[in-house]
């Protein structure tokens, strides 16, 4: 059987699995994943050890989760670039309210939670440039912004 017969059969598979793996951004990008991977499978397939199909399946559940690992480590360490057409018109400086929200806001906080507000409000670092500098994994950090949340919104809720 020829690969156009097998893509076209084969589809239908990978956009099942994008679906069980819950992609829904860049779909087209990972379609082409889950066809390369059918590919690969296509022509690593060897009759005596089994059935295509399961073969197939596993290839291409595998490249698309590589797939997503790589991408969701590109955008954890992907920041803003800072380019003035992106910020054309916006003031660079905080008004003097904003300023003093902000430093209310990590008053109220303490311990890693407030690492976690300062580090990325006044030092300018991502969750992994956090993680880095306090020698913690990026799942940590997680933790402390989560905690910093529900701190702040446990404390202005009572405001209301």
């Amino acid at each position: 059987m020829q690969f156009e017969q097998i893509a076209q059969q084969y589809n239908p598979m990978i956009h099942r699995i994008m679906n069980k793996l819950h992609i829904y951004k860049n779909k087209e990008d990972f379609h082409q994943v889950g066809m390369i991977a059918l590919w690969e499978a296509y022509t690593r397939f060897d009759e005596s050890k089994g059935e295509f199909a399961p073969f197939a399946y596993s290839t291409i559940q595998g490249r698309l989760k590589n797939a997503l690992t790589k991408d969701a480590a590109f955008s954890d360490g992907t920041v803003l670039t800072g380019e003035p057409a992106l910020f054309e018109g916006v003031d660079p400086e905080p008004t003097p309210e904003a300023a003093t929200l902000v430093h209310l806001c990590g008053d109220l906080l303490e311990g890693r939670a407030k690492d976690w507000f300062n580090d990325p409000i006044l030092g300018g670092l991502s969750n992994p440039d956090i993680a880095r500098k306090h020698g913690v994994t990026p799942a940590a950090v997680r933790k402390w912004q989560q905690a910093a949340e529900k701190k702040l919104h446990d404390e202005f809720g009572r405001m209301r």
